[in-house]
């Protein structure tokens, strides 16, 4: 008696099945890649803004440091300072170019030093602060350091605005436009406003800009 062996058929993936689950996987790996942008995206968004703010409020509080220190003089055995003669300690030059001297070695010398010669600037997208050298009247002379990282972000914009305030012979109104050509007694409470715009430089859309009033600390006195 012959025995007959009877084989399952086996059934296959059809090509319509087999396009159904490429399009299924492919949708599947897309949300997955979506979400992953998304969450790329956010993480480089939350970076960009902490660091340009943390980048401009660090610079800004270097900058508001060091120009509220102009005048300053520790007082010598001579009981004078450079300043005793109406001398300038503080010029805005520019909207973009402020600057200043006060006494850096604490010598208490009545000449200002050469090392004692300080600015800031806005050039070539950086701010610039002055570390010596130069003079009272020019901003491209003098030893100068970029105090902001040019390869993260490029200041757009610095103004410097002068708000002081003078009683002439005790009547209050805009200070003169210089100190030798007043006709009485001025006392002047002075304070700069300051204002810094800045972008990145990998994503113009991230913007950022502060604002800051420098009360100087040293009042001037003439008669």
């Amino acid at each position: 008696m012959t025995e007959q062996k009877k084989f399952k058929s086996q059934a296959g993936v059809t090509l319509i099945e087999l396009m159904i689950g490429l399009v299924v996987g492919l949708i599947v790996l897309s949300g997955i890649g979506y979400a992953y942008i998304v969450t790329f995206k956010s993480s480089r968004d939350i970076i960009y803004s902490a660091r340009l703010n943390q980048e401009l409020a660090a610079v800004t509080s270097i900058i508001v440091g060091d120009i509220r220190r102009a005048g300053h003089w520790r007082q010598g055995a001579s009981d004078t300072t450079p300043y005793d003669e109406i001398g300038e300690d503080i010029i805005r030059v520019s909207s973009t170019c402020l600057l200043y001297s006060y006494d850096a070695n604490e010598d208490g010398s009545n000449v200002i030093g050469s090392d004692e010669l300080r600015g800031v600037k806005l050039d070539g997208g950086a701010i610039w602060l002055k570390a010596s050298g130069g003079n009272m009247t020019a901003c491209n002379v003098g030893t100068w350091e970029a105090v902001t990282d040019l390869n993260f972000m490029t200041v757009t914009g610095v103004s410097f605005a002068d708000s002081s305030l003078c009683k002439e012979d005790g009547i209050t109104a805009a200070c003169p436009a210089s100190m030798a050509a007043a006709s009485g007694a001025v006392a002047s409470v002075r304070e700069i406003d300051i204002q810094i715009s800045a972008q990145v430089n990998n994503d113009s859309d991230w913007q950022a800009t502060v604002q800051e009033s420098v009360r100087i600390r040293n009042d001037f006195f003439a008669e």
